[in-house]
């Protein structure tokens, strides 16, 4: 069973793989000597679980699958004997199970784990807690498999219930699950075609992320999703007036390199909308921030050239710590590129709102700044 080879892209382990599949053999072995033996029975599914958890790491969920299905059969055993007392370990069998199975794609088993899970959650306090993570996948299955109105229904089954736990708790604002419930849901709605109304229920998204600390991506993010979607519903000067009213919001909110993305985004749509002089302001914003990304990556890339102390760690050969430091130079190569090509596509979308601005003489200066860059 476990005479495969490892693939380095899914190996999720800390050490050597070679030490993964020796413990993974270890507890096979020490899982065929619990088989059968009585008044051991109930480590059983707990050697189980532990040689799942290498299997896993190991990037051989199929083989995962087959041990979470025991460590699940055994417990169930159990728990006809002794009615009550594995319960909360059935629930953590089946969510580690239904994890094992979206990793191999078996989305339909999946999705019959998670049916039972949801109905555990009516008495077992276990998985009611898990209820949240397990709605999100009922709906995300639920799409996978190609049933988008279904999927609809259980995204706004999840959104109910988790303004109801709200509600109940006398909350004000919005909590990350109904975030969260929120994004799902409108996502769903698009899908369906329900396009005007996936742009109000982003709305909500984009209002309570703003009400959250340090979520200025997450915000800036569901803007764009927002405003995309008003665009295709027809609605466009809403569209334009959402993107403002964001942008005054976003000026008063600490500016940092990682916005800057979303800023270029939001320029390019409000050219789209016919509206330059918006454009023209996030735009600038844009460019300034990219500068800054730009001036810091190229910084740090020169302060890594001049370090001399790459090959001082007695732990490696030297052959692994030169391979080691051309990686890192190579990686930091690649970040100044990017932000350099990054830096001329927005220097091309402000000489555009320039040049519809009438101001020919700063678009072409512009436009000879970013002919200097890699595009």
């Amino acid at each position: 069973m476990l005479e495969r080879p490892v693939d380095p892209a899914r190996y999720g382990g800390v050490v050597r793989p070679d030490k993964t599949v020796r413990w993974a053999r270890d507890e096979l072995e020490q899982v065929r000597r619990l088989r059968g033996r009585s008044p051991d029975m109930w480590r059983l599914p707990e050697s189980l679980g532990r040689l799942a958890k290498w299997l896993t790491e190991l990037g051989w969920d199929d083989l995962a699958c087959l041990a979470r299905r025991e460590e699940l059969a055994v417990y169930r055993t159990l728990s006809a004997v002794q009615p009550g007392f594995f319960a909360d370990r059935i629930v953590h069998a089946l969510a580690a199970l239904r994890r094992s199975l979206v990793e191999c794609r078996r989305h339909e088993e999946a999705l019959e784990v998670v049916e039972e899970l949801l109905r555990l959650s009516e008495t077992n306090r276990s998985a009611q807690a898990e209820a949240p993570d397990t709605r999100y996948w009922r709906t995300l299955l639920l799409a996978r498999l190609g049933h988008d109105q279904e999927a609809v229904e259980s995204a706004a089954e999840a959104v109910t219930e988790a303004r109801g736990r709200l509600q109940h708790a006398g909350a004000t604002s919005a909590s990350f699950e109904l975030i969260h419930a929120l994004t799902a849901y409108a996502d769903r709605l698009d899908k369906v075609g329900r396009v005007a109304e996936a742009a109000e229920v982003s709305a909500e998204v984009m209002a309570a992320w703003w009400r959250q600390a340090d979520s200025t991506v997450q915000f800036l993010q569901t803007l764009d999703l927002c405003s995309e979607r008003l665009v295709r519903s027809g609605q466009i000067e809403q569209a334009h007036a959402c993107i403002v009213e964001a942008m005054g919001k976003m000026r008063r909110r600490k500016r940092d390199t990682y916005q800057a993305g979303a800023w270029h985004n939001l320029g390019v749509r409000l050219l789209a909308l016919g509206a330059p002089e918006a454009a023209l302001t996030a735009g600038e914003e844009a460019v300034q921030l990219y500068r800054d990304r730009g001036r810091a990556h190229q910084e740090r890339h020169r302060e890594l050239e001049a370090e001399d102390d790459w090959d001082d760690d007695h732990r490696y050969s030297e052959a692994y710590l030169l391979k080691r430091r051309r990686e890192e130079l190579k990686s930091s190569r690649k970040e100044v590129r990017r932000a350099e090509q990054d830096l001329h596509d927005a220097l091309l979308t402000l000489s555009a709102c320039l040049e519809q601005l009438d101001r020919p003489e700063e678009a072409a200066a512009a436009l000879a700044e970013a002919a200097t860059l890699p595009g």
